[in-house]
């Protein structure tokens, strides 16, 4: 048989195959492939910013012990691992109840900065008998450094990793706050906590909460761009909404600015847009998530001495204030004056925005049907999802100044109707409203949705639907939720041709 012949037949078969998987319905291309596309430092960083980057980055991979004398090495130290596989510890502060022990092990996807991804779950072994990566919480979070932790259901191995928050206290008032799903006992590298048992320190009830429909989760976001966001004015922000009045009262939107209750300047970080800056969100997610103690969150979430021992100060992570730098902490030295907490945050201030793939004519036409703004609307997908924003035109950082911002978001929070609801309320955010996700760096990820409820984008796509109602978790409000403001935009969506779905997909897969 000629060549010419057996390409025709092959071809021929692609083509029927192809028609035939598209007669099936859109398909999410998933994960994209090659390099990560992120992860390095902005553009025209200067030199003692990025001084300052790679310092935030070595703090944001420690591996956190629970006291200075119990750490593998000195801490500040690089212990010279893989940031994926760490085994020696090389920081001190981790809290008696924690969610992680590591930055990075919430921020690993496609590369450090990212989302949650999947770590190989025993990297002390030789490289040899490395097991499948698979969600660091289902084995090698809860039960390193001989740990005795129990693994809730909803912690599943190839799942993504998730915060517990309980909706409400068990008298009937609002709870909202994070559980943390882990702690210290049966560690072995602290010999000040000998008396710290499951009796004095037990792990919350997290099997009760689920059968009571009391508990929801939120999944970590990705890093990249923070700075970014964190340097858009809120006048920017505000133009931006205005522009596109016409076309969101078309589509049903409304949207609004979750806000500070001192300042009343607008809140852009978190699921609910629920946190200020990234300070604030550093100092947070390392008292929230670690247990470390620090300037800004002072008082430790689990303050039983039992189980943090003599050893450990409180607050623990602050500014130094050593007269020399033997144990790094040297008030001289510019590198680690600061602590690990504002450290991480500098890292993410001069953290570049994930870049996109090159458009296929697919994505090209999913761009379109998407909308690039008031005057190309598309279904109305860009009616939330803004395309750009603009930083201030003046900042203390020429590397922040006056540059693009091609995040896909407005940064305001909308009702989601109740299928998507928490029954959460933070700052301005009730229940059912949650912040516009920013788009950029999407064909990476691998888990969508507030709780990791999918990791299928074109589900992901349709769980924005919702017709007023109340859902089946706790503290549901009397009279319910309103409908989705999505719902017009996800009615256009599913009345594209089947080939219209793909192109969308193929263009979000592509940022």
């Amino acid at each position: 048989m000629k060549l010419k012949t057996v390409f025709a037949i092959v071809f021929s078969a692609f083509l029927l195959f192809s028609e035939v998987t598209l007669a099936a319905g859109p398909i999410d291309p998933g994960v994209r492939g090659g390099p990560p596309g992120a992860g390095g430092p902005i553009p025209d960083i200067q030199v003692n910013e990025f001084a300052l980057f790679k310092e935030g980055l070595l703090r944001a991979n420690e591996l956190e012990s629970t006291c200075e004398a119990c750490a593998d090495i000195q801490p500040g130290t690089d212990n010279g691992q893989d940031p994926l596989l760490q085994t020696i510890t090389n920081s001190a502060g981790l809290g008696a109840r924690f969610n992680g022990d590591q930055c990075t092990i919430c921020h690993s996807q496609p590369a450090i900065g990212g989302s949650g991804g999947f770590l190989v779950p025993n990297p002390q072994d030789p490289v040899a008998e490395h097991r499948r990566p698979e969600n660091p919480m289902f084995d090698l979070i809860p039960h390193r450094k001989g740990q005795t932790n129990t693994v809730p259901s909803f912690i599943k191995q190839y799942g993504p990793i998730r915060e517990a928050r309980f909706i409400l206290k068990p008298d009937g008032t609002p709870d909202g706050g994070v559980h943390q799903l882990f702690t210290v006992v049966g560690r072995t590298d602290d010999p000040f906590i000998p008396d710290c048992t499951a009796q004095v320190l037990p792990q919350p009830d997290f099997e009760t909460q689920v059968k009571n429909k009391n508990i929801v989760f939120r999944i970590p976001l990705q890093l990249f761009g923070m700075g970014l966001i964190d340097s858009i004015q809120d006048r920017e922000i505000l133009a931006r909404h205005a522009a596109t009045a016409g076309y969101r009262t078309a589509n049903g939107i409304k949207g609004m600015p979750n806000t500070s209750g001192n300042d009343g300047t607008i809140t852009r970080f978190g699921w609910k847009a629920q946190n200020k800056s990234l300070t604030l969100f550093s100092g947070e997610a390392y008292n929230v998530e670690m247990g470390v103690t620090n300037e800004l969150f002072p008082q430790a979430t689990e303050e039983n001495p039992l189980c943090n021992g003599p050893q450990k100060p409180h607050p623990n992570d602050v500014t130094r204030t050593a007269t020399d730098d033997l144990k790094n902490e040297g008030f001289n030295n510019p590198l680690h004056i600061m602590s690990d907490w504002m450290q991480f945050s500098l890292f993410m201030r001069f953290l570049d925005a994930p870049q996109p793939a090159d458009l296929t004519a697919s994505a090209k036409r999913g761009q379109d049907l998407f909308g690039t703004g008031p005057d190309k609307p598309g279904i109305g997908c860009a009616a939330c999802h803004t395309p750009q924003m603009r930083t201030a035109p003046v900042m203390m950082s020429a590397a922040l100044q006056d540059k693009p911002v091609n995040l896909y978001s407005d940064l305001l929070v909308h009702n989601m109707g109740y299928k998507l609801a928490d029954n959460i309320t933070q700052g301005a955010a009730k229940g059912d409203m949650f912040r516009t996700t920013p788009l950029w760096g999407l064909g990476k990820r691998i888990f969508f949705m507030h709780d990791g409820r999918t990791d299928n984008l074109l589900e992901a796509i349709r769980e924005h639907a919702s017709p007023a109602g109340c859902n089946d978790k706790a503290g549901c409000p009397k009279g319910g939720y309103p409908p989705s403001e999505a719902n017009t935009v996800i009615k256009r969506f599913e009345a594209l041709s089947t080939n219209a779905k793909q192109a969308i997909l193929d263009f979000l897969r592509s940022l």
